[in-house]
């Protein structure tokens, strides 16, 4: 008879860790409180055969957008890195064909980021790496100041765009 033991370690939600461009956005790994995965989708495809559509399967997979729910520090940083980053990729002139942007001086800015996530194993050591690749911030969220608060802490929501994610 075979014995069927099975040991294996689920997943917690909480053991996880964010980074993006430390030079660039060197406070928003410190800060994510939730990571939302993308969905990943593939376009079936309907093909006529006599009185009725047949779905075959397609040729391309598409991706919903990374979202993450930002704790917000005292300063405001963390919301500051992204509204700049998202200004300059709105305000500052574009380098003709490289996806980077310029500052003021002409120097070249990361337009896109690759964003890693580490899933943390129950030893905190990291089990699996997500690598979101050449991400950009589409969308900064509401920030709700409220004075009926019950003590806990403003977070705000933040989603990316992204080319693809891979497991490194």
């Amino acid at each position: 008879m075979a014995d069927f033991t099975c040991d294996t370690n689920y997943l917690a939600p909480t053991g996880f860790k964010i980074t993006v461009s430390r030079e660039n956005f060197p406070n928003l790994q410190f800060y994510a409180q939730q990571v939302m995965h993308p969905s990943m989708e593939m376009n079936a495809v309907d093909v006529p055969y006599r009185r009725a559509a047949v779905a075959v399967t397609g040729d391309t997979v598409s991706f919903g957008m990374l979202s993450m729910d930002i704790m917000m520090d005292e300063k405001m940083n963390v919301y500051e890195e992204l509204f700049q980053w998202l200004e300059r990729m709105v305000e500052e002139k574009h380098r003709p064909n490289t996806g980077r942007l310029l500052d003021n001086s002409g120097e070249s800015i990361a337009h896109y980021c690759d964003i890693r996530v580490q899933i943390l194993n129950s030893a905190n050591n990291v089990a699996r790496e997500l690598k979101y690749v050449n991400s950009f911030p589409i969308s900064l969220g509401d920030i709700t100041f409220a004075a009926t608060s019950d003590g806990q802490y403003l977070t705000f929501p933040v989603s990316f765009k992204f080319d693809y994610f891979d497991f490194v």
